[in-house]
């Protein structure tokens, strides 16, 4: 059983590695695009709509994958003003709580509520209401719901990893 629970544990840390490579591409691209279209628009006096659109594009995908990657390395906003004054015992539980209670059931939630959302945004076609914009406005309106799967996947990571931990330290006391 405790192999199957590394296996998986491995498994999603990998696929979380992967988003956030993803996300990490998306902001290099984001990061140039935006430097391009600045030295465009005022040193030559030249602009598209379509390519600041596709900033918005990669900023929802760099933002939505990488909220993944930051809970792995917790590098997300949070509030230590309780979990400093715990033991290590005790933050493992508050961690271990925190993703099973809080980050599993709100982001099933998001999913739950931005697929509709997204949905629409997608059967209309909808577009940019520029006429020289970026058409498949659902993608970066899909990207919630995709980040917020992958945010469900690193909080089920954690609640592995946090529940072994917990076992074995039960264990070692015994």
């Amino acid at each position: 059983m405790l192999r199957l629970v590394v296996f998986i544990e491995r498994s999603l840390r990998r696929i979380n590695s992967v988003v956030g490579f993803f996300a990490c591409v998306a902001m290099v691209a984001m990061v140039s695009l935006v430097f391009t279209n600045m030295a465009l628009r005022y040193l030559f006096g030249v602009g598209s709509t379509w390519s600041q659109e596709l900033e918005w594009y990669l900023m929802s995908i760099m933002a939505m994958l990488g909220i993944a990657y930051a809970m792995r390395y917790n590098d997300h906003v949070r509030v230590d003003i309780f979990s400093s004054r715990f033991s290590r015992y005790g933050r493992l539980w508050l961690d271990f709580l925190t993703a099973l209670v809080i980050a599993i059931p709100c982001s099933l939630l998001i999913i739950y509520y931005g697929w509709p959302y997204a949905e629409t945004s997608f059967i209309r076609g909808e577009r940019s209401p520029t006429g020289s914009g970026l058409p498949w406005r659902f993608i970066p309106k899909g990207m919630i719901i995709v980040g917020f799967a992958f945010v469900a996947i690193e909080a089920v990571r954690q609640v592995l990893s946090k529940g072994r931990r917990l076992a074995f330290h039960h264990y070692q006391r015994a």
